[in-house]
């Protein structure tokens, strides 16, 4: 995997943006999702489920959850695939949940992943 995805939650001038990682290069870029609609290739849902719990036990939010992919366009208008979204939220459930059923969705793998402001829409769910 070339890229890992997340919504970067540190206080400063990248908060609630997403932050797009370049794993070969260390570069780190940070898009406003109000904005800025993303779409990922060759996804994996990733989440480190000890610190997640430790989270959701009450413990203070650190960086838990990403997405892996292998390449990250940045676009200006909006493109999904279905209404299927999924959301991570360590505070309500220590892992990847798919919205329509709460069902846990930790290392889904799908060929493209979108993001729509704040929310996430993979391919095939």
């Amino acid at each position: 995997m070339r890229y890992r995805v997340r919504f970067h939650l540190a206080q400063g001038q990248n908060f609630m943006k997403w932050q797009v990682k370049d794993i070969k290069t260390d570069e780190v870029r940070y898009f406003e999702p109000d904005l800025f609609f993303l779409t990922m290739t060759n996804c994996k849902l990733r989440n480190q489920p000890t610190t997640a719990k430790k989270i959701h036990d009450g413990a203070n939010k650190t960086v838990c959850a990403w997405i892996d992919c292998e390449s990250v366009e940045i676009n200006k208008s909006k493109y999904h695939f279905n209404d299927q979204s999924v959301r991570y939220n360590p505070k309500v459930n220590p892992y990847w949940e798919l919205m329509s059923s709460g069902e846990n969705i930790d290392g889904y793998t799908c060929d493209s992943i979108n993001t729509i402001n704040r929310r996430i829409y993979p391919k095939g769910l």
